[in-house]
């Protein structure tokens, strides 16, 4: 009866040890898996640092793009108020006592246009891109009453 229980502690005793240790197949596997995995993980940041430089750059673009066109409007615009303020000086000219009272006054109007749409014109250029949504909006609607004023 011993015999038996040492024969079968015995091969119990092998049978785990073979079952439980790994083996050097195994163990290679292992470690190839592992720096296949980092070896990914380092691609993927480079492209994602890649993406992220791409996307900053294409921000930065597009925001010196929308600056400039914003400056041409502006530009316009006080060339058109310039105009405008001509047109005013040629009419007092011609124009009667109380006539010359209402083209100053319209002349005063467009000259204080003028100086807002200087004044963000000069602001414009200091702006950050955090701020830049709120300014482009502000201009706008800036732009936008005064070119209604001109078509009056």
């Amino acid at each position: 009866m011993k015999k038996i229980t040492w024969i079968v502690a015995s091969m119990l005793t092998i049978g785990m040890l073979t079952f439980s240790s790994c083996s050097e197949k195994t163990k290679n596997s292992a470690d190839e898996t592992a720096e296949a995995a980092k070896n990914d993980a380092k691609e993927n940041l480079d492209e994602a640092k890649s993406d992220m430089k791409d996307a900053g750059d294409d921000f930065k673009s597009k925001f010196n793009e929308e600056k400039e066109s914003m400056k041409t409007d502006i530009d316009g615009a006080i060339s058109k108020i310039d105009n405008k303020i001509e047109e005013a000086d040629a009419k007092m000219d011609k124009a009667t006592a109380k006539e010359k009272d209402k083209w100053k006054e319209r002349k005063m109007e467009l000259q204080k246009e003028k100086e807002d749409l200087k004044e963000s014109l000069n602001k414009m250029q200091a702006e950050t891109d955090e701020k830049w949504d709120n300014f482009k909006s502000e201009t706008r609607t800036k732009m936008d009453k005064i070119k209604a004023d001109l078509k009056d």
